[in-house]
C-alpha cells in the first residue's frame, strides 16, 4: 500500500502544478457534469453517511448496509457477511487521515481497522466506553481517538493505554457527534451542548462568550489559514484563535451536517433541510432537490484528489465533475431545455431560442428576452439572425418570424405580408437589405418596396426544405436543404451535385473559412467545396457518425461537430490530409454526457445549433440544455490516468491477494487479471491495455474492460503488465504488472520428458524389429499371392472409390439441409446462430462494429388465412429474394423461423444497418402480390441491436428482439435501433 500511495501522491503532485491558472476560476455548480448513484445502481444503502478516499485512490462510502469500496465503476460492499471482523454493517463514519490506515465507526459494532490489507477490530474490551461509535481518528502518534453516542470521548494510545473523557471531565455533554485532529495533533469534538478541544488531555469548551452557540455541533472543518469552520445547529461558524463568529458568506441559519473546501477554496455546506450551499466569489450559490440533489439531507461531504465534489444525501449519493463541457438548463433559468438557436450579440450576450420562447445568456445569468402578451410568448423559437440595423430576426416554430429591438416586438411576418411558410428554420439579411426566410415550404426574400417571394424547386432549389443560409465573402448566398445544397445566380438557382458525395442530402449547416472553402454539415459527414472541388470525410475516414449538425471553427483552426451522439473535434490538420487523400483515417475525438454535455442529442435542421463566442468558447444546442466548453481548456482534462491498481487476481475461480509474485500450481489453467485506474472525473474515458510478456509481448487493447483473461498457459516464468490512458489525451500512466511462474504437471518436467522419450525410442525399436522379422516370413507367401490378387484389388479399389463418392455427396446433401431452409434457400437460424457467435467474438477481438436486425412481415397470418399457405410461403420466397438483392453477399441473412428473418451487419455502424434495414423494407414493401394475394400490401417491422456495450452475442440478439417488438408497438412497417 506504502509503495502505491507513494506513486499515486506523485502523480497527484504533478497534475496540481500542471493546471493551469484558468482552473481556478469558480464553475456553478449547476454547469458541472452531474452523476448520481442509488440503490439501483449498486449502492447497498441510499444514505451515504461519509466519504473519504484512501492512499491508494480509492473512495470509501459509509452506509446503514455496510462500508463501500468505489473505483470509478463498481461498489464493493464491506461487512459481516464478507469480513469476520465486522460485527454491524451500520457505519457512521470513515476515515483515512492518516497513510495506509483506514478507520471506521460503527453504529453498534465499536471501531474497524484496516492496515496493510488486514482488518481488525476495536470494541469494549479493547478500551471502548461502548459499542456505539459517531466518529473515530487517529492521530499522528497512533493513537485512536472515539467519539462515542453517549458516552464521551475515548483514547486508546498505541500500548493499549486508556483514556476516557466525559461530562466529569469538563466535556459539556457525554453525546458526542463531530471529530476533528488539527495539524497540531489538537482534537476538537463536536457535542450535543457545544465544542470542545482537547490537547495534552486539558478539556476547554466554548461557549456563547467565545461566539459560539451552546447547542449541538455537528461538523468540524479545519481551514487553509490555521482556523476551524464549524457546523451548528444554527448555521456556519468561523474560528481561529479561540474566536467565534457566524461565517461572513451569511449561509442560512440551518443545522448543518457536512463541510467541504472545494478545490478553489470556496467553502461547501450541506445542511439538514435546506440541501447544498457554497460560498463563492460571486456570492452565495445553492443545489437543492429542485436542481437535481437527491435529497436536501446532506450528512457527508468530500473533494476528491481530482477536484470531483461528492455529496452524500439520504437519497443517494452525488458527484459534481468539472468536466470540459459546463452546461445551462432550466434550474438556471431557461424557459425549456429543448434549445434549437444560439446567437451572439455585440455586448457579449447570448440569446438562446429554445421550445419555450427566447431567453439570454449574461455573465452566467440567464433571463427571458420577452413574455408579453402578442410578442413571441412561450412559443418555440427554431432560428436566430442579426439585423443589419442592430435588430435581431427570430424564426419560430409556427408563428414566422419576429423582428426584436432592445427585447420588444417591432414586426412580425405572417401569412398576412406574405410569408405562407410560418416554420421558419434559417435566417439571413443580405448587405443589400434583401431578408431571405428559409422555412419547411420553401426560401422567401423580402426586399425592399417589393412583395414577399417564394423560391422552390422550379427556381433551381433542390428542394423546398430549407435548413441553412449562408452568405460567402464574395457575396454569394448559399442555401443548405433536405435535399442538397445550391448557390443564387440572378433571380435562380444552381443544384451543387453534393450526392455525388456519400450519397449525402441533408445540408444540415454550412460554414465559410478563412480561405473561401465552404464546410458542410450534412447527412452522411462532413464535406468541403473548396475552388469548386467537393470532397468529405465520413464513416470509412474515421468520423464517429455519419450525420452532422453544424460545423465550428475555433481559435486553431479545428473542427468541431454537433451530432446526435455528441460533439465532435477534428485537428485540421488530419482532416485536409484526409482530404488530400494522405491519410486514410482521422483520430476524431468525441464528447457526450460523460465529458459534460447537457444531452449527447445535439439538435441541428435550424440554427445557428452552434457558435463560437468573443471568448473562444464554443456554445451548442441540445436535447437538454445548451452546452459551452472553452478548447484552450481541454488540456487540462486530458491529463494521463492515475496509476493502475490490481484489484484482484482470481485462479480457477478462487480469489488470490495481489502481490509482487503470482505461482499457479500444477493443473491451476485460468487466471483473471481485475484493474482499474482510480480516476472519478471521467472514468469512462479510460482505455486499458495489457500484456502477458513470454507469452505475447503485444499489447492488447480492452478498451474500457477491466479484465484480462489466461488459459492453460503452458508451464514458465512470464511478466503481467498493464497500463491505462484517458482517451485522446495521448499520454499513458505508468505501467504496473507482476511475475507469473505456471509450475508444470510432473508430466510436463525436463526429466519426465527426456525418460519418457528414451522409453519411446525402445519400445518403437522393439516393435520395428518384431515387424521386420514377420516381414521376412511372410515375404515369400505375398509374392506368390501378388500377382493373383492385383487385379482383384484394382476392381476392388475402383468400387470403393464409387462408394466414396456416393458416401460424400449424401453427406454434402445433408450437411446443407441441415443449415439451410427450404423454402427460401436461406440459411437456417442455426447457422446464423454460429456465424452470430463468431462474428461476434471477432468484432470484441479487434473492435469492429456489428449489427444484428430481426426482421417480422406484418400481419403474414393473414395471407395464410385469408388466401392460403402457398401464397403465404409464395411471399417468403419473394421477400427472402429481396434481402439477397439488397444485402449481396456482404452481410449474411438467415430465416429466423415462420415470418421472421435475421441480417447480419459485420464491420457496420449502426447508422450503416439502420440505412441497409430501411432500404430493406421499402424493397418489401413494393413487392407486388397481385398474382398470389391480391389486396395484400407487404410490410415489415426491423429491430437492430449494436456490440456496444454487450459482453455476449445473446444480448444482441435480445436487443434486436426488444427493438423489433418497439417496432410493432409504434405501429409497424418501420425500423428501430
Amino acid at each position: 500500500m506504502a509503495r502505491r500511495s507513494a506513486r499515486f501522491s506523485a502523480f497527484l503532485l504533478l497534475l496540481l502544478l500542471a493546471l493551469p491558472a484558468v482552473a481556478l476560476e469558480t464553475k456553478p455548480l449547476a454547469s458541472h457534469a452531474r452523476d448520481v448513484w442509488t440503490t439501483r445502481n449498486g449502492l447497498p444503502h441510499n444514505q451515504v453517511n461519509d466519504i473519504t478516499q484512501s492512499d491508494e485512490g480509492y473512495l470509501w462510502l459509509a452506509t446503514w448496509e455496510g462500508l463501500v469500496r468505489h473505483n470509478g465503476q463498481d461498489f464493493d460492499l464491506f461487512g459481516p457477511h464478507n469480513v469476520e471482523a465486522f460485527t454491524d454493517q451500520g457505519i457512521r463514519a470513515v476515515s483515512a487521515r492518516q497513510p495506509g490506515s483506514l478507520v471506521v465507526a460503527t453504529s453498534r459494532g465499536g471501531v474497524m481497522l484496516l492496515r496493510e490489507g488486514r482488518w481488525s477490530r476495536v470494541g469494549v474490551a479493547q478500551g471502548l466506553a461502548q459499542e456505539e461509535t459517531m466518529r473515530a481518528e487517529l492521530d499522528r502518534n497512533g493513537r485512536l481517538w472515539v467519539a462515542h453516542e453517549t458516552q464521551g470521548l475515548v483514547r486508546i494510545d498505541a500500548d493499549g493505554a486508556v483514556r476516557r473523557f466525559t461530562e466529569a471531565d469538563g466535556l459539556p455533554s457525554n453525546q458526542m457527534f463531530a471529530l476533528h485532529i488539527d495539524v497540531d495533533d489538537v482534537v476538537w469534538a463536536g457535542s450535543s451542548r457545544g465544542l470542545v478541544r482537547i490537547e495534552n488531555d486539558r478539556v476547554r469548551t466554548f461557549d456563547d462568550a467565545d461566539g459560539m452557540p451552546s447547542g449541538a455541533v455537528y461538523a468540524i472543518l479545519g481551514a487553509r489559514d490555521g482556523g476551524l469552520v464549524i457546523g451548528t445547529h444554527r448555521g456556519v461558524f468561523r474560528g481561529r484563535n479561540a474566536e467565534f463568529r457566524p461565517h461572513e458568506a451569511g449561509f442560512p441559519d440551518d443545522a448543518v451536517a457536512s463541510l467541504a473546501f472545494d478545490p478553489q477554496g470556496n467553502l461547501i455546506v450541506g445542511t439538514v433541510n435546506r440541501g447544498l450551499f457554497r460560498a463563492t466569489p460571486q456570492g452565495l450559490e445553492r443545489f437543492s432537490r429542485a436542481g437535481g440533489l437527491p435529497n436536501n439531507r446532506v450528512p457527508a461531504l468530500f473533494v476528491d484528489r481530482e477536484g470531483s465534489i461528492w455529496v452524500g444525501t439520504n437519497a443517494g449519493l452525488l458527484r459534481f465533475a468539472d468536466t470540459p463541457f459546463g452546461s445551462y438548463d432550466t434550474y438556471q433559468g431557461l424557459a425549456d431545455n429543448y434549445v434549437r438557436a444560439l446567437l451572439q450579440l455585440p455586448d457579449g450576450s447570448i440569446l438562446i431560442g429554445n421550445s419555450g420562447g427566447l431567453d439570454r445568456w449574461q455573465d452566467g445569468r440567464i433571463t427571458p428576452v420577452t413574455r408579453e402578451p402578442g410578442g413571441i410568448g412561450t412559443e418555440a423559437v427554431l432560428s436566430l439572425a442579426h439585423g443589419k440595423a442592430g435588430e435581431v430576426w427570430v424564426g419560430m416554430y409556427s408563428r414566422g418570424l419576429y423582428r426584436l429591438r432592445d427585447g420588444v416586438v417591432t414586426e412580425h411576418l405572417g401569412e398576412r405580408e406574405g410569408l405562407s411558410g410560418l416554420q421558419v428554420r434559417a435566417i439571413h439579411e443580405a448587405d443589400n437589405g434583401d431578408l431571405w426566410i428559409g422555412t419547411s415550404t420553401g426560401l422567401f426574400r423580402r426586399r425592399p418596396g417589393e412583395p414577399v417571394r417564394r423560391f422552390g424547386e422550379e427556381e433551381g432549389l433542390p428542394s423546398a426544405f430549407i435548413v441553412s443560409l449562408l452568405q460567402s465573402r464574395d457575396g454569394r448566398l448559399w442555401v443548405g436543404t433536405s435535399n442538397g445544397l445550391a448557390v443564387r445566380e440572378g433571380e435562380g438557382f444552381r443544384p451543387i451535385p453534393v450526392r455525388s458525395l456519400f450519397d449525402a442530402e441533408d445540408v444540415f449547416g454550412l460554414h465559410e473559412d478563412a480561405e473561401g472553402a465552404l464546410w458542410l454539415a450534412t447527412d452522411r459527414g462532413l464535406l468541403r467545396l473548396k475552388d469548386g472541388r467537393l470532397a468529405g470525410v465520413g464513416v470509412r475516414n474515421g468520423l464517429p457518425v455519419a450525420t452532422v449538425f453544424q460545423v465550428v471553427e475555433d481559435g486553431y483552426g479545428n473542427l468541431w461537430l454537433t451530432s446526435n451522439r455528441g460533439v465532435i473535434r477534428l485537428q485540421r490538420q488530419q482532416v485536409e490530409q484526409v482530404l488530400a487523400g494522405s491519410l486514410e483515417r482521422l483520430e476524431a475525438l468525441s464528447f457526450a454526457e460523460a465529458d459534460g454535455l447537457a444531452s449527447a442529442q445535439c439538435n441541428g435542421g435550424a440554427g445557428p445549433a452552434a457558435l463560437r463566442a468573443f471568448d473562444g468558447s464554443l456554445w451548442v444546442a441540445t436535447a437538454r440544455g445548451v452546452s459551452v466548453v472553452q478548447p484552450d481548456q481541454l488540456a487540462r482534462y486530458q491529463r494521463a490516468p492515475p496509476p493502475v491498481i490490481l484489484e484482484r487476481l482470481r485462479v480457477d475461480g478462487r480469489e488470490r491477494p495481489p502481490g509482487e509474485r503470482v505461482v499457479l500450481a500444477p493443473g491451476e489453467s485460468r487466471l483473471d487479471v481485475e484493474f482499474a485506474s482510480l480516476s472519478y472525473r471521467m472514468p469512462e474515458q479510460i482505455r486499458y491495455r495489457y500484456r502477458l510478456l513470454g507469452f505475447d509481448d503485444a499489447w492488447t487493447d480492452s478498451g474500457a474492460v477491466r479484465l484480462a483473461r489466461f488459459n492453460r498457459l503452458p508451464p514458465g516464468k512470464y511478466r503481467f503488465e498493464v497500463g491505462a490512458e484517458t482517451r485522446g489525451s495521448g499520454t499513458a500512466s505508468e505501467i504496473v504488472g507482476f511475475d507469473l511462474e505456471v509450475k508444470p504437471r510432473f508430466w510436463q518436467q525436463p526429466l519426465f520428458l527426456v525418460l519418457s522419450a528414451i522409453l519411446a525410442a525402445l519400445a518403437l525399436y522393439a516393435l520395428y524389429a518384431m515387424r521386420v522379422d514377420a516381414l521376412r516370413a511372410r515375404e515369400q507367401q505375398l509374392r506368390r499371392l501378388v500377382d493373383e490378387r492385383t487385379q482383384a484389388l484394382v476392381e476392388k479399389n475402383l468400387e470403393l472409390e464409387r462408394l466414396a463418392e456416393q458416401v460424400r455427396r449424401q453427406s454434402s446433401a445433408y450437411e446443407l439441409q441441415a443449415r439451410t431452409d427450404a423454402l427460401t434457400g436461406l440459411p437456417n437460424r442455426r447457422h446464423m446462430e454460429e456465424r452470430l457467435a463468431d462474428a461476434f467474438a471477432e468484432a470484441c477481438r479487434d473492435g469492429k462494429p456489428l449489427c444484428l436486425g430481426l426482421l417480422d412481415l406484418d400481419h403474414f397470418k393473414t395471407v395464410n388465412d385469408s388466401f392460403s399457405h402457398a401464397a403465404g410461403d409464395r411471399l417468403l420466397q419473394e421477400v427472402a429474394k429481396v434481402m439477397v438483392e439488397v444485402m449481396g453477399g456482404e452481410h449474411p441473412l438467415a430465416r429466423w423461423g415462420g415470418e421472421e428473418f435475421a441480417l447480419l451487419f459485420v464491420d457496420a455502424t449502426l447508422e450503416q444497418a439502420t440505412d441497409t434495414a430501411e432500404r430493406i423494407r421499402r424493397r418489401i414493401e413494393a413487392i407486388d402480390t397481385s398474382d398470389f394475394a391480391p389486396g395484400y400490401r407487404p410490410s415489415a417491422s426491423i429491430g437492430l441491436a449494436s456490440r456496444t456495450g454487450y459482453t455476449h452475442h445473446e444480448r444482441m440478439i435480445y436487443r434486436a428482439d426488444e427493438r423489433l417488438y418497439a417496432a410493432k408497438r409504434g405501429g409497424r412497417n418501420r425500423v428501430e435501433s
